[in-house]
């Protein structure tokens, strides 16, 4: 790389940096206000999965149209940020940027989120690394306890599934992915699908009694 394509490439991602800034403060402001203002402040009604807080409820079916144009995922991260935020006493957790603090959101636990914050601050992880370490943390035995099942966290996990793959766009994706995969690969798929259709038709039944 010549003196002047080195020059660009540290303009280039001067620019990056500035617009991740930008966007990660937008959404953390929008969350505060989520917060404060549909739910009245309170961390835990904007954490529960089973909030029928009206304007919400609205807000999530809005959320990836004509009128909203920010997606669920987008919102439900704005929003758990900013209810961690007030939940989680701690500098450490306080001083890490947006971008970490969504990928220690699948922890659930707030003791396991604030220890796992300073983790991350101490052995400045990237946000690559951060993910493989909330992996770890999710899958090893010990290294940080459990958190407790809740209908809230349960319901939680399915909107993140859901938001991941239930999207319009995400279908689009599967059926292109689907037109160049292997008779073997769609078997491994459709085998997999087979498994969620049955636990998700018992999990209805539990939940309508």
């Amino acid at each position: 790389m010549n003196k002047a394509q080195s020059t660009l490439l540290a303009e280039a991602l001067r620019r990056g940096e500035a617009t991740r800034n930008v966007m990660e403060d937008a959404l953390v402001d929008y969350g505060r206000w989520i917060l404060v203002n549909v739910f009245d402040d309170d961390a835990a009604a904007a954490l529960d999965g089973r909030s029928r807080n009206t304007v919400w409820v609205t807000l999530l079916r809005r959320a990836g149209g004509p009128t909203l144009r920010l997606s669920r995922r987008m919102l439900y991260v704005a929003v758990e940020i900013a209810a961690r935020d007030k939940r989680i006493n701690d500098d450490v957790w306080r001083t890490l940027e947006p971008g970490r603090k969504e990928l220690l959101l699948p922890l659930a636990d707030e003791p396991v989120m604030r220890k796992a914050a300073k983790h991350v601050v101490e052995m400045k992880l990237s946000q690559d690394k951060t993910r493989e370490y909330v992996a770890e943390l999710r899958t090893t035995v010990g290294d940080a306890p459990k958190a407790r099942a809740t209908m809230g966290r349960v319901a939680a996990r399915v909107r993140s599934f859901h938001a991941t793959l239930g999207s319009a766009t995400a279908l689009r994706s599967l059926k292109k992915l689907t037109t160049d995969a292997s008779d073997e690969e769609k078997r491994a798929l459709a085998k997999e699908l087979d498994a969620v259709a049955t636990w998700l038709a018992a999990a209805r039944r539990m939940v309508r009694g």
